[in-house]
């Protein structure tokens, strides 16, 4: 078997997605960055520059993944035809009570790619990173263990440090995992979990916090299409004999 042909295909699987680029250079030499490990596909999410020639003297051999970038306004669009959207981030939860930015390592993710599907890795700005909003359209968030000295890494590193770790993980052709949930049947999960929130008449704050737990595991777990079906069957299960239970209290 040819592993490196086969990490090149998974490569081209993944979608780089850079949140209003500011810096040329960084513009330049995330393009070159993804060139080295095979990938190809770059979203410019609202970019508050243009790509000119300081980008494509970083870029060096890479200019023509510029060339290709889809620019857009909306990251909604970017993400409606993807199966797993993750985010990257230096600010992760300092406490147990920020879920929103409970962070895996680079390393875990890449040992646990579903095989066919279609991923987004959000690169927020350089000065800010990404927002809590976008961090909550992620099924999880990346992060890269650095000195507590100096913990934020330039956009462009951070990112070749990613595609490395996931490239090298692809590249020793490990058996892949079996076919990933959808994206649809991930929604499906959530919308039952809603449901059970309602029905439970949880307090809104922690309706909130206890969705986004369920949509960490969801993420986190990369299930497979058939546990996904499986725990759709036992959610209609649960939901039909409450359904029961009501029409029986109702006629009593």
């Amino acid at each position: 078997m040819n592993h490196t042909l086969d990490a090149e295909k998974l490569m081209k699987k993944i979608r780089i997605v850079f949140v209003e680029p500011e810096i040329e250079g960084n513009l330049g030499s995330l393009a070159r960055a993804m060139k080295n490990f095979g990938l190809n596909e770059l979203f410019l999410v609202n970019p508050k520059i243009e790509i000119g020639n300081t980008a494509r003297a970083f870029a060096m051999h890479a200019s023509e993944i510029l060339d290709q970038a889809v620019k857009t306004n909306s990251l909604d669009e970017v993400l409606e035809n993807v199966n797993l959207t993750v985010g990257t981030t230096a600010i992760t939860a300092k406490r147990g009570v920020n879920i929103k930015r409970n962070a895996i390592e680079v390393k875990d993710f890449a040992e646990n790619l579903v095989t066919n599907y279609k991923i987004a890795i959000l690169l927020g700005r350089e000065s800010s990173g990404l927002t809590n909003s976008e961090i909550k359209m992620c099924d999880f968030v990346l992060t890269i263990p650095t000195s507590t000295n100096y913990p934020t890494m330039n956009l462009s590193h951070a990112a070749a440090i990613i595609f490395y770790e996931i490239f090298k993980t692809v590249r020793q052709g490990k058996k892949p995992q079996m076919s990933g949930a959808t994206k649809k049947e991930k929604e499906i999960l959530i919308d039952y979990f809603k449901k059970m929130l309602k029905e439970a008449e949880i307090p809104s704050h922690k309706n909130s916090m206890a969705l986004r737990s369920f949509r960490n595991i969801i993420g986190r777990s990369f299930m497979s299409s058939r546990e996904a079906t499986i725990l759709m069957g036992a959610f209609r299960r649960v939901f039909g004999a409450m359904k029961r239970i009501q029409t029986k209290m109702f006629d009593n």
